[in-house]
């Protein structure tokens, strides 16, 4: 009986382990939300694009959430993309003091952020 108890308390256990959370709702980064892009026009046509994901998130979920903005800002197709800037954000904290030892401290990943330029192709001719 106690065998089988410790089964079912280690199944539990592995499967909550794995689980992870949703992503975060595609949409643009705001005082409210704190995952998502923003973009703004620069002056040379371009757009800069900027993505934040949570920290659980896979860097490849960032980049799909990159290529999507991309191809929204971008009707007619991307021209040129150059991302310059791919963090992932990390929390420090500091050890604390340790009487005649010596003190770790911790860091905990925050995100993921990808930033970079976006340029369209130029719209087909109407005839």
């Amino acid at each position: 009986m106690r065998l089988r108890l410790l089964a079912a308390a280690l199944m539990a256990a592995g499967v909550q382990a794995c689980a992870t959370p949703p992503p975060p709702a595609y949409g643009p980064i705001s005082d409210t939300v704190r995952f998502g892009y923003r973009d703004r026009p620069n002056p040379d046509g371009g757009h800069t694009l900027l993505v934040v994901m949570p920290a659980h998130s896979a860097l490849a979920d960032a980049r799909a959430t990159w290529d999507r903005r991309a191809g929204e800002l971008c009707p007619d197709g991307v021209a040129k993309r150059n991302i310059f800037r791919s963090d992932r954000k990390e929390h420090m904290a500091p050890a604390g003091y340790v009487h005649g030892s010596v003190g770790v401290g911790t860091r905990f990943p925050v995100g993921y952020e990808i930033e970079g330029y976006v340029y369209c192709k130029a719209a087909p001719p109407t005839p």
